[in-house]
């Protein structure tokens, strides 16, 4: 258990918790709200972390490749949810770099940024921020160089935490008291204050969990969302008995640093700068692994978004080069040019975006059926054997025999046997395997109950085939090979069908597949009816909206859906995450929706670029016309076409040649 637990904590979750714990909470508490909002807003988080980790969690068994070349727009849905991780991991990065460059300062007296600008720039949130890019430079070169991320460093992180925890907690015992408590909770601006709160503590937890089913690695997850909230619980504790309300005009980079300087605690500011120093340059080292692993991951041929030569490792370091290359200077870049209020923001909106992609994925995907459902029970194509001999019409023979696969198998009159026409062997043999059928002499189907059969888990019975005594013109020494292993294919291939014989399951339809979207549409207005009544203070409105949405949700439960498919999320969890996601992301959405909307459009011109699908497509086309030679013959009149292929190549045709000649 304990393996499993550091395994996921080294894998970016001690990261988020580090930059929840030790950052989020503090500008949160400092600059944009109260303390006991931070303590009511980590409870509510948690409840939504943990919805939005099962969704998350749900989805690691999907087959990428499948679903880019079955469904594009399921694709779609899944490499934005990927994408807006990026963005996310990103802001997390750049926030770490710039926390980091305000430890150095302090360590140093701020002599360290008058020596790199030649000037002293503002102590609140300096900018540009010389350091932070030169941080996020060094890093970058030595993972290029080949360094590795370590548990190492995941044990240094956790034990800066611990004492900044204990340098708050002395604080908060020494010199605190619980005024804030007594004084009005929701500020600056009432319930968007606490959504704000909620929506920037969400990326603390972990994003997924372990898909253990073994004795106590089953709650892995429930173990790791506790130790975040009881950590954002005991810093946002603390600094309720510290921090009182008051309008801030400059936006404060590092809060603790005034915390302590305002308790008279001024020499423990090195101490402090040191801890946190040490925290967000472990967090650093364990959440850029994650950056340019996404890149890694696009460039894979299981998602083909990006070029395949990013994903390539040197033989030096053995670490991707280009595409850490990427991530750095994506970083570096918001490291030194967006503050850090607009970081943050964006952190929450780009993560809650990624949340409601893969929602609305869980939503539907379940619902809409896999094939169009015919109403007629029979179809309109099917195999038959031709037959040379007059069949004669009796009333025996005017009964039909339905088999499994819908063939008509006619009863021929046993008293008039008309003289067969002798037919070749090789003929028959191909007709016979053109039927998927067993080679002569032809077994005759016995009549059984189909339903029963099929639905049947066991294996079939051994007397499924009757043989009759005598067989017209019957060689059983004429068996080949391609017979013995067709005989053998179909003895051992198991026939599963499901749709309707099976009056257990409902299948989707398209009518409840119109049904499904209507109510798409309804919960989608509903979140909007709920969103007007919070900004406008309507709570009417807002409640009839929320209560609109659970009620289409236990709805959705009674559509036919796929049971037994890899996703199976109740649809009340994902309208949930939905509803909930929406709003939170309304609410961080003023300082984040350029940055989000830019990397969106980013992200689908990546999607559907011109060439990979509308030039190929018209390439493709033109090339085709010129190949369709059209003529006509000057005896029968009759128009031919003739299709020029391409001359085989001359010389040695090596392996990666013929693949791209075949394309």
């Amino acid at each position: 258990m304990g393996g499993q637990m550091s395994d996921s904590l080294s894998n970016g979750s001690g990261a988020r918790l580090a930059l929840g714990s030790t950052i989020l909470v503090y500008l949160l508490a400092y600059n944009e709200t109260t303390a006991p909002v931070v303590v009511m807003a980590s409870v509510l988080a948690t409840i939504y972390a943990a919805l939005a980790g099962r969704c998350k969690t749900s989805l690691k068994a999907l087959q990428i490749p499948y679903i880019r070349a079955s469904n594009k727009f399921d694709f779609g849905c899944l490499f934005l949810g990927t994408w807006m991780d990026t963005l996310a991991v990103l802001c997390a990065s750049g926030i770490l770099a710039r926390t980091l460059s305000m430890c150095l300062d302090a360590m140093t007296g701020g002599l360290a940024r008058i020596m790199i600008l030649g000037r002293n720039s503002p102590a609140n949130e300096p900018w540009p921020d010389a350091i932070a890019v030169v941080v996020v430079f060094l890093v970058t070169g030595m993972f290029m160089l080949g360094l590795e991320h370590s548990k190492a460093f995941s044990l240094i992180m956790t034990l800066a935490m611990f004492g900044l925890n204990a340098i708050l907690s002395a604080v908060s015992w020494w010199d605190g008291n619980a005024i804030s408590w007594h004084e009005t909770l929701l500020q600056p601006n009432g319930i968007h204050s606490l959504l704000t709160a909620i929506a920037l503590l969400t990326f603390s937890f972990p994003s997924d969990y372990p898909m253990q089913r073994i004795g106590w690695q089953r709650f892995t997850g429930f173990f790791l969302i506790t130790l975040v909230t009881i950590s954002l619980l005991l810093a946002s504790g603390c600094l309720t008995t510290i921090l009182r309300y008051r309008e801030i005009e400059n936006y404060v980079a590092v809060p603790l640093f005034n915390i302590l300087d305002e308790n008279n605690f001024h020499k423990l500011v090195p101490a402090a700068a040191c801890l946190l120093m040490l925290t967000t340059a472990g967090a650093f080292l364990e959440l850029f692994p994650e950056l340019y692993g996404i890149i890694v991951k696009f460039a894979t041929s299981e998602w083909r978004i990006l070029s395949k030569q990013i994903s390539y490792e040197s033989t030096d370091s053995g670490n991707p080069v280009l595409a850490v290359f990427i991530g750095g200077s994506l970083c570096a870049m918001l490291a030194f040019a967006c503050p850090l209020q607009n970081l943050s923001h964006t952190l929450a909106a780009s993560h809650l975006s990624a949340i409601l992609f893969r929602s609305f994925y869980l939503l539907y995907a379940p619902f809409r059926p896999k094939f169009i459902q015919q109403n007629n029970s029979e179809s309109s194509l099917s195999y038959s054997r031709l037959t040379t001999v007059p069949l004669v019409t009796s009333a025996s023979s005017s009964r039909l025999k339905r088999s499994l696969w819908n063939l008509n198998i006619t009863k021929q009159a046993t008293n008039k046997k008309p003289k067969a026409k002798p037919r070749n062997k090789q003929e028959v043999e191909k007709e016979w395997l053109l039927l998927g059928e067993p080679t002569s002499p032809c077994p005759q189907r016995e009549t059984k109950d189909v339903e029963s059969t099929i639905l049947s888990d066991g294996e079939p019975p051994a007397s499924d085939f009757e043989y009759p005594d005598k067989f017209e013109n019957s060689d059983t020494d004429t068996s080949t090979d391609i017979d013995a292993i067709v005989d053998e294919y179909r003895q051992k291939v198991k026939v599963t069908t499901a749709g309707a014989l099976d009056r257990n399951s409902r299948m989707p339809t398209i009518a409840s597949w119109r049904v499904t979207m209507f109510a798409i549409v309804v919960i989608f207005l509903g979140v909007a009816l709920t969103l007007a009544g919070i900004f406008m203070h309507w709570a009417p409105a807002a409640l009839t909206g929320a209560i609109g949405v659970f009620i289409i949700s236990l709805m959705m439960c009674l559509i036919p859906k796929h049971t037994g498919n890899v996703v199976n999320v109740s649809p009340i969890l994902s309208c949930s995450v939905i509803f909930l996601g929406i709003i939170l992301f309304a609410s961080c959405a003023s300082y984040s929706w350029p940055a989000v909307v830019f990397w969106l459009i980013s992200g689908l011109i990546l999607l559907i670029r011109c060439d990979n699908i509308c030039c190929s497509c018209l390439n493709q086309t033109s090339i085709v016309n010129e190949q369709l030679i059209p003529s006509v013959s000057a005896k029968t009149g009759i128009t031919t076409t003739t299709i020029r292929i391409p001359r085989p190549p001359k010389g040695i045709v090596t392996i990666p040649h013929r693949v791209n000649g075949n394309r």
